[in-house]
């Protein structure tokens, strides 16, 4: 198979871990977390559980140019001393990115669970977090409504000191917003926060919870803008396990599409993937049948205005065909056939990102060191008919 020019690029011809020659560019351990930075020319940032990128030094974070050679602009340093598992751009002109996961420090100066990077790399002392959180950050997510703010949810208990049960809204300095209250919190992780598309301020939150505030919430709620909850979206009896992604459907209906490891959806039978309304109630349009064999960890609108959906987990069915860890959907639930990822991933996709370059492109983060038999380092970019990129 011919490898892309965005593999070649990226070998440098030092990497001996694996001695077959041209092989595409590889992280030596997970990737967890894949953002575009603004301005669609198809460059992105990867974060995970590496130390390497293609034999060059890469602690956890890197910058990657469209050809996928490491960006040397982005200067991180000894990088973070444990996981990266959420990135995002600022609300702000300056191109800084919020970075949380489980670390405790970065290049070496104490910046607990969360940071706030320049474009440099060097991190931002006026998103002042304090002690932070006292224990993992799995998602941030700016609020999108022109405040600077950003929501972060995950399994901690307290942020700089203050109780916030793995739900808080950070003001742009890095202080708690008193204006977002959220009382007793949720009783267990939250994996995805996600703002409503209708402009309403409201949130979705999906996780491991069961409770929020007091009040039953199987593994989704949404959120009014003050932390109340949103009476008019019902789940009944909700999820019977974890939700790890929502994400608003792009044709302008209002529906969310929410992904985890459950099989049950308020009664209804539902394989790790739904389509529900805004009210709460299955949208019976995006028929799966059978649907995954296995947990659903992101699903992500193509972007080409054809509502179709990527999703991404640890399957390897989708209605009883194969269908190993990613996949495109039509907006009715079928399987896109174009997009043929023939015997596709040796293992887990985390993050499925359209490169949004006009490309078509995809870029695809794991824990797969193959993809169609061909050895690949955890994070590949394809086009849209599936195949590496020429």
């Amino acid at each position: 198979m011919a490898l892309s020019l965005f593999a070649m690029a990226c070998n440098d011809g030092n990497d001996t871990s694996n001695p077959a020659s041209n092989q595409p560019p590889r992280f030596n351990n997970t990737v967890l977390s894949i953002a575009l930075l603004p301005g669609g020319n198809g460059d992105v940032y990867v974060g995970g559980d590496f130390t390497a990128y293609n034999g060059a030094q890469a602690i956890r974070i890197v910058r990657l140019n469209v050809d996928g050679t490491m960006d040397p602009a982005f200067a991180t340093g000894f990088g973070f001393n444990s996981s990266v598992r959420s990135i995002v751009s600022a609300d702000n002109p300056g191109g800084n990115i919020y970075v949380g996961g489980d670390f405790t420090t970065y290049n070496g100066i104490q910046e607990i669970r969360i940071v706030r990077l320049d474009a440099n790399g060097a991190f931002d002392p006026a998103f002042a977090t304090g002690t932070g959180f006292n224990n993992a950050v799995h998602i941030i997510a700016p609020a999108g409504d022109g405040s600077g703010d950003l929501y972060v949810g995950g399994a901690f208990s307290t942020y700089n000191g203050i109780t916030v049960n793995s739900l808080v809204r950070l003001n742009a300095d890095g202080t708690v917003d008193p204006a977002f209250v959220t009382g007793t919190g949720f009783n267990n992780t939250v994996f995805i926060v996600v703002p409503a598309a209708d402009g309403s301020g409201d949130i979705y939150v999906g996780g491991a919870f069961t409770f929020y505030n007091g009040i039953p919430a199987n593994n989704l709620v949404r959120l009014n803008a003050n932390g109340t909850v949103d009476q008019t979206f019902v789940t009944g009896s909700g999820f019977n396990n974890t939700v790890f992604t929502l994400v608003s459907a792009d044709d302008g209906s209002g529906d969310l599409y929410v992904g985890g490891a459950f099989t049950n959806y308020n009664g209804t039978v539902a394989n790790d993937l739904v389509r529900l309304n805004s009210n709460g109630i299955i949208d019976l349009s995006f028929a799966m049948g059978a649907g995954f064999n296995n947990t659903v960890f992101h699903v992500v609108p193509v972007g080409d205005g054809s509502g179709d959906v990527y999703v991404g987990g640890a399957f390897t069915s989708y209605n009883g065909l194969e269908a190993n860890e990613a996949v495109r959907l039509n907006q009715n639930g079928t399987r896109d056939l174009a997009f043929s990822t023939g015997t596709g991933f040796s293992n887990t996709v985390f993050r499925v990102v359209p490169a949004a370059d006009g490309s078509g492109d995809v870029y695809i983060g794991g824990q797969f060191t193959q993809y169609q038999s061909t050895p690949i380092g955890r994070f590949v970019r394809l086009n849209s008919t599936g195949a590496f990129v020429r």
